[in-house]
């Protein structure tokens, strides 16, 4: 009898210290007023695709949305921290109200608050968060910045074919040319490559997602190129996001988790990590 008791109280308090880092898929915005290295027209038929048939695909997945450049600033202040994995897809042009043009935000501008409060941006066509207002305001430090490691996309004429993985899990994808990918070995603490959906053999890859270590923060490309209009751009799109609903991170969880005693791993957690 005591040792039952005592099992029981033991059970109950291993139960009042397990964290869980399970949170789930959220709203998705996708953001396509401006544009780099892909036409207007181009972008508004792939968010189209994406808005008509990703919840069909991707069942968890709450709200899918347009935002303008004014619009998306606030929508992604909002989603900071709030326990869920939502999704920011853009076209090639970096928002400035996630992200003030020139790289002044070198820490808390919303786009970095948005990454590490769990949250996920996927781009496609020019090089990641390089082009805003005024052109190439941002460069390969927008990047750099944002992420707070050294890597760049330096890569023109990259050969990609899909790997196992993007035979898998992103059937749509094709064999093309990246002219902006990811370099695996660049990826460093606290970031790590999480998944490539297509490389070229070696070490660039395009699509590919990276993720921050103990999070559910991430960035993704998806054909960083400018020349071929046909790629299936919006279907890769939701094949990654259907990838991105199965990973243990963002399953919701089974059983309500009761906030009170628990440790909470936050932006600011993240950040002093570094």
């Amino acid at each position: 009898m005591l040792r039952s008791v005592l099992t029981f109280f033991l059970v109950l308090l291993m139960g009042t210290c397990i964290v869980s880092s399970a949170s789930a898929l959220g709203d998705v915005a996708i953001f396509s007023e401006g544009t780099g290295w892909i036409s207007q027209e181009n972008a508004d038929i792939q968010r189209a695709i994406v808005f008509d048939n990703l919840r069909a695909a991707v069942p968890d997945v709450d709200e899918v949305v347009y935002k303008t450049d004014a619009e998306i600033g606030p929508w992604a202040e909002e989603r900071i921290d709030d326990g869920v994995a939502d999704i920011l897809i853009i076209f090639g042009w970096f928002p400035t109200t996630l992200y003030t043009p020139g790289n002044s935000q070198v820490d808390d501008s919303i786009a970095e608050r948005f990454l590490y409060g769990g949250n996920i941006i996927l781009n496609c066509a020019d090089y990641a968060f390089y082009v805003t207002q005024g052109g190439g305001a941002n460069g390969e430090n927008g990047l750099k910045t944002i992420i707070n490691i050294n890597a760049d996309m330096w890569g023109g004429g990259t050969a990609i074919t899909p790997t196992d993985d993007g035979a898998k899990y992103t059937p749509s994808l094709e064999a093309f040319t990246s002219e902006r990918p990811f370099k695996s070995e660049q990826i460093v603490d606290p970031w790590s490559v999480e998944v490539i959906f297509g490389d070229n053999g070696a070490t660039f890859f395009d699509p590919g997602i990276i993720k921050l270590n103990d999070s559910s923060g991430r960035v993704g490309i998806c054909m960083q190129e400018p020349n071929n209009g046909d790629l299936p751009r919006g279907q890769v799109l939701i094949e990654m996001i259907d990838f991105i609903s199965q990973q243990p991170d963002v399953l919701p969880p089974t059983t309500p988790v009761e906030a009170k005693g628990k440790i909470t791993v936050t932006w600011g957690d993240l950040k002093a990590l570094q």
